[in-house]
């Protein structure tokens, strides 16, 4: 029984770490956090980006086993070359 429910919190996480790890692969290396309704954190360096400066784009859903939630699975390109990603609850659609 434990072992069922083990092979099916890996399949319905998978959709999110395989989509993860395809952007990764291309460059979408930098990770992404909204602050506020006008501007984007980078979280390895903490520079923020105010919308104007940042394109948005929705690359995916899946379902999240930890927090019990879907999340939209975001590119995050910046005006200064930044590209990364972002995880949300809800669909963003900034465009610089």
């Amino acid at each position: 029984m434990m072992e069922n429910i083990a092979v099916k919190s890996r399949k319905v996480n998978s959709s999110i770490t395989d989509k993860v790890i395809e952007l990764h692969n291309i460059g979408y290396v930098f990770d992404f956090l909204i602050s506020d309704q006008e501007e984007v954190i980078c979280l390895q360096d903490n520079k923020h980006f105010p919308r104007e400066n940042v394109d948005v784009k929705v690359m995916g859903q899946g379902y999240d086993l930890f927090s019990h939630s879907f999340k939209y699975i975001h590119t995050i390109e910046t005006s200064c070359g930044k590209w990364g990603l972002m995880l949300s609850d809800e669909v963003v659609t900034w465009v610089a």
